[in-house]
């Protein structure tokens, strides 16, 4: 029973040591991904922002790919609620007939896989 005990008496005075060492900040607490950082922001004026619309069609197609994929928001800059607005207003618009699922076109050109020919 006491090598039991003795292990739960390290673990709190190291822990209690890590606290120590930890508190020298003076309760300055910063995000971690912002030391240095210019802080990010929309690569969209706040006026077109306002106009994301599954009815705009002509905004929507800058966030979708010549594939018709919706573009992630690394690629697009957008905030993760203006990104959620504009995928949601794609699929509306796509449900609508407004914009395509996919490209039409490439299904025709494609040929690939494993080289087999459709005879």
């Amino acid at each position: 029973m006491a090598p039991a005990n003795r292990r739960s008496r390290l673990s709190v005075t190291l822990s209690d040591r890590m606290a120590r060492q930890n508190s020298n900040d003076k309760g300055r607490r910063t995000k971690p991904g912002l030391r240095g950082e210019a802080r990010r922001f929309s690569k969209l004026p706040r006026e077109e922002i306002d106009k994301i619309d599954y009815k705009n069609v002509t905004l929507l197609q800058r966030f979708i790919t010549e594939r018709g994929k919706i573009r992630s928001r690394r690629v697009t800059g957008l905030s993760r609620r203006d990104q959620s607005k504009m995928a949601r207003a794609v699929k509306r618009s796509r449900e609508l007939g407004l914009l395509p699922y996919v490209d039409a076109t490439k299904g025709l050109e494609r040929s690939g896989g494993r080289g087999r020919s459709r005879d």
